[in-house]
Parts: C-alpha cells; structure tokens; sequence
C-alpha cells in the first residue's frame, strides 16, 4: 500500500495513493473521510501517529475495509507534502561499491554514519534553497527505510521485519562545506536538504529492497544510476548494526547511501543550480522531483 500526506483546502491529511503520483489518472483516498474511519479503528489519521503506530497493521486494517468511493479525490486536486517528518534520520556515507570505486576508496569496514536533521525534509515539488555563500552543492539519490516496530539487539535475519516502509530520498549535501568542515554535520543539514516522497510503499509492495534501480537527473540529464544490490552494508545489515548501538524506534528513518555520480565527482562539477529541477527515482518508489533556488545567505 501507498501511503501519502496531502494539502487540501489547507489542511494537511494522510491518504492511500492509487498510482505512481505522476500519473495523470492517480488517485487519492483520504484517511480523514468519515467512510474511512472503520478502517482506522479510533487512529489519528495523520501519517505521523499511523507510522509511529503500526503502520502494516493499519494497511492491513485500510485492505480489509476498502477503499471508499466517498473519500476519492484526483490527485490533481491535492498537492503532496513529504509522507511524514522522521524522528531520527541516520544517513550513512560510502555505501555504494560502485561510489567507492569511482572515489578510488576501499569500502569501510563499519557503516559511516552521520544523522540528518528532522528539519531538513521536505516533500515533492518544495524548494531546495541553495544558500549561495556556502560553495558546490550535490544530489544524492538514496533509498530511506522506515521503521515500523522498536528494534533493540536484532539479528540480520529478523531485522527486515522491523521495517514497515521505504521511500525516496535525496541527501542534499552542501559538499564543498563538508569539506572545508572535515565533517557532515552543518554540510548535510541545512533546511530543505532532505526531500523525502512521494510516497511510503509499505514493505510487502516492495518485496526485496536489495534489488532496486535508483536514478536521478537534472533537467532532464540523467546523472545517477544504480542498484541497491550495491550496498556494502544493506539494509537488514544496518537496521541490525544499528539496533545493537540503540534502539531504533517506530518513525526513525535509514537513509542508505548513494551511488556512483554525485556533482562534485563528474569533470566539471554538476553542482546544483538555481533554475534546475531535480528527479530522483527508485524503482516501486516512485520519482521525487525538486525545483532548486536560492536561499537566504547562509547564518541569515
């Protein structure tokens, strides 16, 4: 199952897509409609408190009760915001075996971690605002799995189970920064640099998340392609790992890495620009697009 938030009338609403979210014909089902509210069972219906809940037992809940005529809405009717905010969001670097070799980088033997603020995402079509005082600035396409159940201490073989949904991600990153910085932290995490959509695919829709394609192009020019078969740490072997540093809870998020093509590895540099449009895609997951623009100057 599909699930989104959306704006209508001013008001923000978890829904079901039908559909990719790109399609003209796609349609939305509002949660908050009163023909829904069987399928809730007393739930908030707002994306946050459903993930944060038990986010299959209530696409369980929805697939059992229907999907109502009386809460369709075309999705051209609706604008689509990010599926949910993550409490946590732990974003590794150098996970793509095809990434390391284009660095000339042997893999690492631990997962490098950093964490990606809250504050940064944003959802599909919102800005991505480029401070114009803080050097080159890269896409990176990734695959962001959510978790649905608390997981403390798991095995690799159990530590899928914890995983309720997956997304699309794209871990802007202020790159020259990060270098000037000799680390991630104000680099990776200014505002609106972590869009994240369109929408969360539960994890039996999207079956093995080890054998997905990812791309991304801007303006039309593709610059990223991948599979997640390429993952030096996957994602049972993070979620594993992790939980054993602490426990993971309903509502965190695992950004997982990017392959190769990032801006500041391509001869001259890609950096984004303002006036551009980003699209990063992954395959059952659908396509995040983000215009770029100016920001304010950064500290301002």
């Amino acid at each position: 199952m599909r699930f989104v938030t959306f704006l209508k009338d001013g008001t923000a609403r978890a829904g079901v897509l039908v559909g990719d979210g790109a399609g003209a014909g796609d349609q939305v089902y509002d949660l908050a409609h009163p023909a829904m509210a069987g399928a809730l069972v007393g739930n908030v219906p707002a994306m946050a408190t459903l993930v944060r809940g038990d986010l299959r037992a209530a696409a369980a809940r929805i697939a059992a009760h229907g999907l109502a005529e009386a809460a369709r809405l075309p999705l051209s009717a609706v604008e689509l915001l990010a599926p949910f905010v993550p409490a946590r969001i732990y974003a590794l670097a150098f996970n793509y075996r095809d990434a390391l070799e284009e660095r000339g980088m042997a893999a690492p033997v631990e997962p490098v971690l950093f964490m990606k603020q809250p504050s940064t995402v944003v959802g599909p079509g919102a800005p991505i605002l480029l401070p114009p005082d803080i050097g080159g600035c890269t896409y990176e396409v990734e695959i962001a799995a959510v978790i649905g159940r608390p997981a403390h201490k798991v095995s690799r073989a159990d530590a899928l189970d914890h995983v309720a949904a997956y997304a699309v991600f794209n871990d802007i990153s202020a790159s020259e920064m990060i270098k000037r910085d000799g680390g991630f932290t104000r680099g990776k995490n200014l505002p609106t640099f972590g869009p994240l959509g369109p929408f969360l695919a539960t994890a039996d829709e999207i079956g093995d998340p080890h054998r997905l394609a990812l791309s991304l192009e801007v303006d039309g020019v593709r610059l990223q392609e991948g599979v997640s078969s390429n993952l030096v740490f996957d994602v049972a072997d993070l979620v594993a790992r992790l939980s054993h540093d602490h426990p993971l809870e309903p509502g965190d998020v695992i950004a997982t890495g990017t392959p190769a093509g990032v801006a500041g590895m391509r001869s001259p540099p890609a950096w984004l620009r303002p006036g551009s449009v980003v699209r990063a895609s992954v395959e059952g997951l659908g396509t995040l697009p983000n215009p770029i623009a100016e920001g304010a100057p950064y500290g301002q």
